[in-house]
């Protein structure tokens, strides 16, 4: 049942949403009213952002700091910036960042939004909560479009989001990722262990077939 699943999600689903996204659309969950660009990772047919989302909602984020690295539609950055958080959205995804300024009006939120590459042009300061929806299958990314899905060949996005990290962080910081059977979790896990990071698994889920988790991670 379960190949059976992906392979209509592969060959009939999938042309169908590349379709459906090849131009802007808008989208409203949980009371957060968006509109997602084109060429953006959209979280109405991509199940990870809700699902990480909805684990993570029970924190308390009201007056925290929340980074999110590659915020995307900016669906998370939104929600727990309504709950009170002081919340930095970046992408290196220049329609991303489009899109962000145009819902940050629209919504008439106080996040903060910046283009970058990771934490390149992140200026170095402790967050309570960071979030982190990465990129996981391993080539090198084409286009801006394409670092939304690869982490290059040799899962380089996983060496520098690990190295730099701790820069980002204090004690009791929290940081989140989701991640799906169908990326290397040895390898991410094993990349992390590097400098010193472990993680622990929060909840799994199968959406659609596809067994998703997020995790905590923790400086071992």
């Amino acid at each position: 049942m379960y190949m059976v699943l992906k392979w209509f999600l592969t060959n009939v689903s999938g042309p169908i949403i590349i379709w459906y996204l090849k131009k802007d659309r808008k989208y409203s969950y949980r009371g957060i009213d968006l509109l997602i660009k084109k060429g953006v990772f959209h979280p109405g047919f991509f199940f990870s952002t809700k699902f990480l989302l909805n684990t993570i909602d029970k924190e308390n984020v009201s007056g925290l700091k929340l980074l999110e690295l590659g915020a995307g539609s900016g669906l998370i950055s939104f929600y727990f910036a309504k709950k009170g958080a002081l919340v930095l959205a970046t992408d290196i995804n220049q329609k991303a960042i489009e899109g962000l300024e145009f819902n940050k009006l629209n919504l008439n939120s106080n996040i903060q939004i910046l283009y970058s590459d990771l934490f390149s042009q992140i200026p170095k300061q402790a967050f309570d909560i960071i979030i982190v929806n990465p990129p996981f299958y391993p080539k090198n990314p084409k286009s801006q479009e394409e670092m939304a899905w690869f982490c290059g060949a040799e899962f380089e996005y996983f060496y520098q989001l690990f190295s730099q990290i701790c820069d980002y962080l204090h004690s009791n910081s929290k940081v989140f990722m989701s991640l799906s059977e169908d990326c290397n979790i040895e390898k991410i896990q094993a990349i992390a262990f590097e400098s010193n990071f472990k993680f622990s698994l929060l909840q799994k889920k199968r959406i659609l077939g596809e067994l998703n988790y997020i995790y905590q991670i923790f400086k071992s």
